[in-house]
């Protein structure tokens, strides 16, 4: 099995607890968000059930031909799978039937609350987390990884620059595959993202960026239409009936 350690930057800070990697060297570095977030599930008393949320993704993808799909893409090649901003919902489980026995996967998240959840929940000897804040880079050397993956990562403040980042780290001909949401033109939301041009303001748009970076779109496919908010409390849509695509997009690093 690969030494995690070899996939870092060299001069990169970072204390290993089990399969944790942390890299942050003070509390106060958290962004903000992270910190607000481990606040409410202790408040609100929320504990993260994260291996029933496992199971359930685990039997719902062998029903789920774009999912499946979505695994096997990341996987084929073997190697170092890195997924990003891994949040709670513990989507990416079944990515370990799909997995060669040699192979890695590495989730990334900022939130101690939800790093825990997954370092509980998932004893794969396959398995890493890396305890980062995604908008400060990623910690990986140049071309050192195999595939990318991510699920709705709108809410990363530097989109662009992740997916710089990305670039930098992926092998020649690596691999990156997507969930992203992306609304109507003419919409109210279209209209807020386009003016504060967000990366994701269209699917166009967001092709094009992931070209500038050498990421060449392999295909797609629409996963649901979504109208109005997933979730009470959400910032998008902008309005209350703006329609939304949720796609699947497939990239390869094309040099």
């Amino acid at each position: 099995m690969l030494d995690i350690t070899l996939l870092i930057k060299d001069g990169t800070s970072f204390t290993k607890e089990k399969n944790v990697f942390h890299f942050f060297t003070d509390e106060a570095e958290r962004p903000k968000w992270s910190t607000a977030l481990d606040n409410y599930y202790t408040k609100n008393s929320r504990h993260l059930q994260m291996k029933r949320m496992y199971k359930i993704h685990c039997e719902n993808v062998k029903s789920d031909s774009q999912m499946a799909k979505y695994f096997q893409y990341i996987t084929e090649r073997g190697g170092i799978t890195v997924d990003l901003a891994s949040g709670p919902s513990g989507y990416f489980a079944p990515v370990f039937d799909f997995m060669e026995n040699e192979s890695i996967f590495i989730a990334t998240d900022a939130s101690k609350a939800i790093v825990n959840a997954h370092q509980k929940a998932n004893v794969d000897k396959r398995f890493c987390i890396f305890d980062v804040d995604l908008d400060k880079g990623l910690p990986f050397k140049d071309e050192s990884i195999d595939a990318f993956c991510g699920n709705l990562l709108d809410n990363v403040d530097n989109y662009r620059g992740l997916l710089a980042e990305l670039a930098r780290s992926l092998k020649p001909e690596g691999r990156f595959v997507v969930i992203e949401q992306f609304y109507e033109m003419g919409s109210q939301t279209y209209d807020y993202l386009r003016e504060r041009n967000a990366v994701y303001y269209s699917l166009e748009n967001f092709i094009a960026v992931c070209k500038e970076f050498g990421l060449t779109c392999k295909g797609s496919s629409i996963r649901k239409e979504i109208v109005g908010k997933i979730s009470e409390g959400d910032l998008l849509p902008i309005g209350e009936n703006d329609k939304c695509l949720e796609m699947i997009l497939y990239f390869e690093k094309v040099v």
